[in-house]
């Protein structure tokens, strides 16, 4: 068998040993690719690089990728190999570590990789996840909550984890190629091989994308095929295998469901799908990252927290900024109605008023989550006062600042980690007597502050 030739294009910027390598093979799908390789950038982990292995596209699948200036992004051009070519080519070009597998036509959740990692350890090869299936025409949805991985699992109905949730470690795909000699249910055949050599599996239990139901996908175009060769994988997978322990394995498998969190999903995810299904409102904020503070200062962090209108964003703009936001707390979404209906919306919600969120309590989140990622106290005081009234004394003592715009100008709150809650008083007297508030948070369980207090002095 000859190996179709390969051309590669890519940018001197990218980073030499990006953490993941994500995946997605194509051909003439330009305008679903342009979304799907957008939904990658926007994640949330940002240490990976996307190869794009264009199977001999006849549309603008080039122009469509190289518009995408962000140099993370790799174009690999082959002539006409058939999809398990395209992936196996992606394979040898990943520099990552693991490689996520990913669809030309699906929407990758921003959190999806960075979740996925956790459970990425010396002890798993291949993490997977959920999936949610959506209606490109009706916005109608399906969940794909999955089993944990055993041979139970695979032979009770031929069930493979979903291919667009994949997380491998590279050298385990590279040991396991796609089979070229296959057009269809080769995800299914490529798993099955995988289960029977010891490959080490794990359900992360994470929502990792939005699948796209098109008339142009593989299922719909050819589910004969793909169901004949699926049901000769499953008597590969069988092979051996004797009846008394196929029937033990699959009753050991039918109530072993994987860890997905299902409360309320049918709306969880609504936010994230395209601008044509649904209607977003709401606000995001964001935090970042400002100098650190005058020469007095210990060079602590100091982050600025604003907040954007949802509803002023298309699809491209929300996903961007749900990848950078510091909450999302605020964010809601229904299904889009007729335009009849949308313009009496709109014409309704113009003549309320809609408040923001509460940034002051967004700042003091923020900075608790920045003192609990660095243990080793068990209490912290937080000082707000107008940021204009705070002096290089009270800045020295903070590791953490964040600044907020309000009333009457810039508001700003420190972080200063205590030894106990009488020590965050002294704090209180002894440095910021004057500040327009002064809170005690801790990590301590109640009933043991409660005991701290009542002890003798």
């Amino acid at each position: 068998m000859t190996t179709p030739s390969t051309a590669v294009t890519r940018s001197p910027e990218v980073a030499d040993q990006p953490l993941i390598s994500v995946v997605i093979a194509t051909r003439n799908r330009s305008e679903m690719l342009r979304d799907s390789v957008h939904s990658v950038l926007c994640q949330t982990h940002r240490n990976l690089e996307v190869i794009v292995v264009d199977d001999g596209s006849e549309d603008s699948t080039r122009d469509t990728v190289e518009s995408l200036t962000d140099p993370r992004v790799r174009y690999v051009r082959q002539e006409p190999g058939g999809i398990s070519s395209a992936r196996n080519r992606g394979t040898e070009h990943a520099r990552g570590e693991w490689i996520a597998v990913h669809d030309d036509d699906d929407l990758m959740l921003p959190y999806r990789l960075a979740a996925q990692l956790e459970h990425a350890n010396d002890q798993v090869d291949f993490v997977y996840g959920a999936f949610i299936n959506f209606d490109d025409d009706t916005g109608e949805l399906q969940m794909h909550h999955g089993r944990n991985y055993s041979y139970g699992a695979a032979l009770m109905s031929g069930f493979a984890p979903g291919h667009s949730t994949w997380l491998v470690r590279t050298e385990t795909m590279r040991r396991f190629p796609y089979d070229e000699g296959i057009t269809s249910a080769v995800d299914n055949n490529l798993v099955f091989r995988m289960l029977r050599s010891g490959v080490r599996f794990r359900h992360s239990g994470v929502v990792c994308l939005l699948r796209r139901v098109h008339g142009g996908r593989i299922t719909s175009t050819g589910g004969a095929q793909q169901k004949y060769v699926a049901d000769l994988n499953l008597q590969y997978l069988g092979r051996g295998v004797s009846a008394q322990d196929r029937v033990r394995v699959v009753r050991e498998a039918r109530r072993d469901w994987g860890p997905v969190d299902k409360t309320h999903w049918q709306t969880r995810y609504l936010a994230y799908l395209p601008d044509h299904l649904v209607v977003r409102a709401g606000h995001v904020s964001f935090s970042t990252d400002g100098e650190p503070d005058g020469p007095d200062s210990t060079g602590s962090p100091h982050h600025r927290l604003s907040t954007a209108d949802v509803a002023a964003m298309d699809w491209w703009s929300f996903l961007d900024a749900s990848s950078r936001a510091e909450s999302l707390d605020s964010v809601r979404a229904r299904p889009r109605e007729s335009d009849e209906l949308e313009q009496l919306f709109a014409e309704s919600s113009s003549a309320q008023s809609h408040n923001g969120p509460d940034l002051s309590q967004e700042a003091l989140a923020l900075l608790f989550r920045t003192a609990v990622a660095k243990p080793g106290h068990d209490y912290f005081a937080i000082a707000a006062q107008p940021a204009a009234q705070w002096t290089a004394e009270q800045i020295c003592l903070t590791t953490a600042r964040c600044t907020i715009e309000a009333d009457g100008g810039d508001l700003a709150f420190g972080l200063v980690p205590v030894r106990s809650w009488a020590a965050a008083n002294s704090l209180r007297d002894a440095a910021f007597s004057t500040a327009a508030a002064f809170r005690i948070l801790s990590t301590k369980p109640p009933a043991d502050i409660a005991a701290e207090l009542d002890a003798p002095a």
